[in-house]
């Protein structure tokens, strides 16, 4: 994007970023000023628009197994990162509580705490200096909740695990697999559909749900049309191996998706001037050997800056960011190393790609969003590997998993920082 910063004649663009970057810009360009089959598409697709009825439908994690949940207080996630956002309702009510079982506030002083986030001021449940929500019991369960009931905690604290996304098709439903109490909820946990008054009720509460991109976009410029990306999705799921096998499934998956961006590309190639080829054999190559997706000097350069980030962190509330991150650079120098996985654990990989696949890719560019996942799935992998590595033993477990599982998922701004570090093929964009 430097090289747009001043005038520069296409030749200069060429010289400078090379011509499938000017085929990419070009495209782009068409969309804006409606020339071109790229731009007709996008025309077409943009009666497209978010429905919202007053009772969306909602739609279920999917898979042969999909993921569950049940909360088994450990209170982990209460401990784990900032704990909001805490609406005007959610404060107003908390503080007429007078707070929890034990615990007391003084009249006007509130158990809250505030973020910067995107340049504004974000609230939410104010931190000790272990980093633990000031609503933690010593048993690390929630005073609010253990005094006054479930309902009257924050909405946000009531959602966590759950995510949603909004798309023409209802609400989905995921999951942040950070939460310790999502596989081991799994045997016991009452089916989905169970649920829909509890998350129906999160929902007119004001509970977060992310809209979905419309129309999805396979790569830059190739728009398609919200039933086209359902039958798509329907073949990512119908491609899932009979036995839990996360890397085999994605590499199918990848597969199917590069199918579909070349053929998306030959209905909207406008001749010569541009026409490029999506190429995502890479992503392939990388499931089959994932230290290639960060080849020397750049995994250097990202465990040496990962290093150098955790090591800086000196603030007590952050000792649990410090911990994961020296994790997460551990897990990058494991990549080359593969253990076998115990059935458990494979189950738990297989998870990401279940409980990602369906909306997260969408949310960008599908090319871009397969990039993400890749990445996501091999980390979980690699810090899975280091953590039995690390306990000297010859197989990953479920346990390796789980906290692999948390600290990927809690590490999503650094992911975002790591995908944007230049690979052997391209870059690992969210």
């Amino acid at each position: 994007m430097r090289a747009l910063q001043k005038p520069r004649t296409i030749r200069q663009l060429q010289d400078t970023c090379g011509e499938d970057a000017v085929r990419r810009l070009t495209a782009l360009a068409r969309l804006y000023v409606l020339a071109g089959p790229r731009s007709d598409a996008r025309l077409a697709l943009h009666v497209e628009r978010m429905p919202t009825p007053p009772s969306p439908d909602l739609l279920w994690p999917q898979g042969r197994q999909p993921p569950q949940h049940g909360c088994v207080g450990t209170g982990t996630c209460c401990s784990a990162s900032f704990l909001g956002p805490v609406y005007d309702a959610d404060a107003q009510r908390v503080n007429a509580l007078g707070f929890g079982r034990t615990r007391r506030f003084a009249p006007g002083s509130a158990p809250f705490e505030s973020v910067a986030f995107r340049g504004q001021a974000v609230r939410g449940m104010a931190r000790d200096l272990s980093g633990r929500c000031v609503a933690q019991a010593d048993d690390g369960l929630c005073e609010i909740h253990a005094a006054h009931g479930l309902q009257a905690k924050p909405v946000t604290c009531r959602q966590f695990p759950l995510r949603f996304h909004r798309s023409p098709e209802g609400v989905h439903v995921s999951l942040l697999l950070a939460c310790d109490g999502y596989d081991r909820a799994r045997p016991a946990a009452s089916p989905w559909s169970q649920r829909e008054a509890e998350v129906r009720q999160l929902l007119t509460e004001g509970a977060a749900a992310v809209p979905v991109h419309l129309p999805v976009t396979l790569s830059a410029g190739l728009p398609i049309a919200w039933s086209d990306w359902q039958a798509l999705r329907a073949q990512f799921f119908a491609a899932e191996p009979d036995v839990p096998d996360p890397r085999v499934w994605l590499d199918r998956v990848v597969a199917l998706a590069d199918a579909a961006v070349a053929q998306r590309q030959a209905v909207l190639a406008e001749g010569s001037e541009i026409v490029w080829t999506t190429d995502l054999q890479w992503l392939r190559q990388g499931l089959q050997v994932p230290a290639d997706l960060w080849p020397e000097p750049t995994l250097s350069r990202a465990l040496a800056e990962l290093r150098a980030v955790a090591q800086g962190i000196t603030d007590p509330q952050r000792v649990r960011d410090r911990a994961r991150l020296h994790l997460l650079a551990d897990g990058l120098a494991a990549l080359g190393t593969e253990l076998p996985l115990t059935p458990d654990a494979r189950q738990h990989l297989n998870d990401i790609v279940a409980n990602d696949l369906p909306v997260h890719v969408v949310l960008g560019e599908l090319d871009a969003g397969l990039a993400n996942l890749t990445r996501r799935l091999l980390l979980a992998q690699g810090v899975a590997t280091a953590l039995a590595l690390l306990a000297g033993e010859a197989q990953i477990a479920a346990r390796h998993t789980t906290q692999a599982l948390h600290v990927v998922y809690r590490s999503e701004p650094e992911l975002t920082w790591l995908g944007q570090l230049q690979v052997a093929h391209a870059p690992l964009v969210p």
